[in-house]
């Protein structure tokens, strides 16, 4: 049943002729019980009719169900109590709404928060648009961190809210007012709390060592309770509609740019509604009672437990970093700085690298390998190179076309600089000296044959006879000495 007020106001609306469903809008009633009455009325009524009243299901229980409120219980225990009881046929939903009915209503009310200078900064992120960086779709999150004394507000756009991202900004926000606060403020986001229950809260570990850098209290707020930290939450809610709102940009520097302008021109400079006086002049009285920023600022850390790989390596944010062998298999704690990585392991230092800027690469200490797999098969390749260099002119030659031939190059390096080791630097020389004046094509073996006979130590032709070798530089044959040599060589090994 409606008002007469109401009626009335049906009556004078309906013969403007403003349509029902209008007349239902502005009355803020159901639009059914506008055309019910603009019937009646064109019936003749000049009145809201009377409903009948007819007897509810309930009205017979009333008395034990008002007095079974008095005694707190609820709708679902005074519904058991009553089919337990009585003689009762009505629902749990008919019990609750008359308990509704019948429940005296308290209206919701909420302490009005004060703050002294410096007390608190209240912090958290708002979604503010989706954007294309790179040929993908990305949110862009806005984070506020508020003063809640002045309301002298910090604002900055990032594309996530992961540890890094969200202690940097902290971290930001604490430099733009060149102080930090006694107590933070934050939502239980996953990058500042990992759990809240049971009266009490575990927060994230880099969080927890930045608020102990900068001398200040982490404090996160009741879940699903957006009013304990409404500066912040009504901040966010502003920035949207004065600085966002209609606004489009086409990348992340634009978006921060007018933000920067806009935080700096308007919002810290405005007249606050309920202060009534400027953030940026009250902050010039709160920015004295904030704490001082430490020389050094809070290296923002990420940290976790890696597996130490058969290489040596753990694989953390995309790169490799060697720990000793002696881990192989182990999980180490890693703490990837913004320019130092280091490993724990049980509770000290293991590894320290330089961080790496980019993905997949590789930092090594050798040291860190047994002493018998500190050189890679690429080092030992190298160095081996230079053993058989720098035997010589002759054996830099040799080492030169043997490159080229079509013999493997690898085995045979390997030949020559162990009979660098076997035999000195000297004989490989000479004896690569001989093999290139013969023209020999039996790669390292050859060499290995010269100097096991001692070869290498005889005169060649040249030297002896003035050559043998033809204007064409064909050889037609070798110096008889050398036949008697090897035939010797022969015997005593026959013997």
């Amino acid at each position: 049943m409606i008002k007469m007020s109401t009626f009335l106001s049906i009556k004078a609306l309906s013969e403007e002729g403003v349509p029902k469903k209008e007349i239902a809008r502005r009355l803020g009633i159901d639009v059914r019980t506008v055309r019910k009455h603009v019937r009646s009325i064109g019936a003749g009524a000049t009145e809201p009719r009377k409903e009948d009243t007819k007897p509810r299901k309930l009205d017979r229980f009333r008395a034990v169900i008002e007095a079974k409120i008095a005694d707190g219980l609820s709708a679902m225990q005074i519904f058991q109590d009553l089919r337990a009881e009585r003689d009762f046929d009505s629902s749990y939903q008919t019990v609750r709404r008359l308990v509704s009915e019948i429940r005296p209503h308290e209206p919701e009310v909420y302490k009005r928060l004060r703050f002294e200078p410096g007390e608190e900064a209240q912090i958290d992120f708002g979604e503010i648009t989706r954007l294309q960086i790179n040929g993908t779709l990305r949110r862009l999150y806005l984070f506020v961190m508020t003063l809640c004394h002045s309301r002298m507000a910090y604002y900055e756009i990032v594309t996530d809210q992961k540890v890094p991202t969200f202690l940097g900004a902290i971290r930001r926000g604490f430099e733009y007012f060149g102080g930090a606060p006694r107590s933070l403020k934050l939502d239980n986001l996953r990058s500042g709390v990992l759990w809240d229950g049971l009266g009490q809260r575990y927060y994230q570990e880099d969080f927890y060592r930045l608020c102990r850098h900068y001398g200040t209290v982490p404090d996160a707020a009741r879940v699903a309770t957006p009013t304990d930290k409404g500066r912040c939450e009504r901040d966010i809610g502003y920035a949207k509609s004065s600085c966002f709102r209609g606004r489009v940009f086409s990348t992340i520097a634009e978006y921060s740019a007018h933000l920067e302008r806009w935080r700096e021109e308007i919002a810290n400079v405005r007249i606050h509604g309920t202060t009534r006086r400027a953030p940026v002049e009250l902050f010039d009285r709160e920015k004295s009672e904030l704490k001082p920023l430490p020389e050094e600022p809070y290296e923002i850390s990420t940290w976790g437990h890696y597996l130490v790989r058969k290489d040596c390596h753990v694989h953390a944010l995309g790169n490799y970093y060697s720990v000793p062998y002696r881990l192989v298999g182990s999980k180490v704690l890693v703490s990837a700085a913004e320019k130092v990585v280091t490993a724990f392991a049980e509770g000290e230092v293991v590894a320290r690298h330089e961080r790496a800027l980019g993905k997949g690469e590789t930092i090594t200490d050798e040291s860190h390998y047994p002493p018998t797999k500190r050189h890679s098969s690429h080092e030992v390749h190298r160095k081996r190179l230079l053993v058989v260099r720098s035997a010589g002119p002759h054996a830099a030659q040799f080492l030169g076309e043997l490159k080229d031939s079509g013999w493997v190059f690898g085995p045979q390096l390997a030949q020559l600089a162990e009979l660098v080791r076997e035999h000195g630097a000297d004989a490989l020389d000479q004896a690569c000296r001989r093999a290139l004046f013969f023209r020999a094509s039996d790669g390292a073996r050859v060499i290995e044959r010269i100097l096991d006979r001692d070869l290498h130590t005889l005169p060649l032709p040249e030297e002896d006879t003035g050559g043998t070798r033809s204007a064409v530089g064909c050889d037609y044959g070798r110096p008889l000495g050398e036949y008697e040599a090897l035939l010797c060589t022969k015997e005593v090994e026959d013997e």
